[in-house]
């Protein structure tokens, strides 16, 4: 059986043991600290996973969307929720109460391994979050994170590049551990290099491959320097006409 028809087993399996329930924007589906008595299936819309700092900041653990399953780890290890899942969008979500849930993990076999692998993913991405804060400095996690989205999750662009849509600047901030204010800077300075172009809410990245060259620099940081020695294509790169209106 291919992992996406594993996957829609699975996911049958739940909607039949489940109910679904709409949510809207902001709405709190798990609260960190309440006990784990349910599981929960992305059915429609986005939510975000996010843990409260003990100096009150808030950091951004993962965004997640439609066949997602979320809470696993609390009802599996009967501990209380150890951080906010927040609706991002409007949607739907099916919920599973906990003891069904354990009882349909220990009768299909299908069902636990979905759920070990799920586990297995979000415990690398952890790590790799982890070794991103601990190996780079601001403006280099930004500029890898949003390649990084814009490879996994962006959209193709009209006119070239791809584009991610949805994010606030404070998302941003609180997924990369780092103030908003300096998020800011760091977008100007990705704009002024002409790696990024934003909008409300959305981040062009005109050429990928040049923002992804640029990063296997070790020395290059955003705003420092030229970057059409990664492109081959100086004229690209000509100082713009200050003259023109914006």
């Amino acid at each position: 059986m291919t992992e996406d028809r594993l996957a829609d087993q699975v996911r049958a399996l739940l909607r039949n043991a489940g109910r679904t329930r709409p949510f809207r924007r902001g709405d709190v589906l798990i609260a960190e600290g309440a006990p784990s008595d349910e599981v929960l299936l992305i059915e429609s819309g986005k939510v975000k996973v996010v843990l409260h700092g003990a100096n009150g900041a808030d950091s951004i653990l993962g965004f997640y969307g439609a066949g997602e399953l979320m809470g696993e780890m609390g009802v599996m290890g009967d501990r209380p929720r150890s951080a906010d899942v927040i609706a991002r969008t409007p949607g739907v979500a099916l919920h599973v109460e906990a003891h069904t849930f354990r009882n349909l993990l220990r009768e299909h076999p299908s069902l636990f391994a979905f759920v070990s692998d799920v586990l297995s993913t979000r415990l690398f991405q952890a790590d790799q979050r982890q070794r991103l804060h601990a190996s780079f400095e601001v403006s280099v996690r930004v500029a890898r994170q949003l390649l990084s989205w814009a490879l996994s999750s962006g959209e193709p662009a009209a006119g070239g590049g791809l584009r991610v849509k949805g994010l606030t600047q404070l998302e941003i901030a609180q997924f990369v551990t780092a103030s908003a204010k300096t998020v800011d800077h760091v977008l100007k300075q990705l704009r002024g290099d002409r790696l990024l172009e934003t909008g409300r809410r959305s981040y062009l990245l005109p050429d990928p491959q040049l923002l992804e060259r640029c990063l296997a620099d070790p020395d290059w940081r955003p705003g420092r320097g030229d970057v059409s020695r990664f492109s081959g294509r100086p004229e690209d790169f000509a100082p713009r006409d200050s003259t023109r209106a914006c």
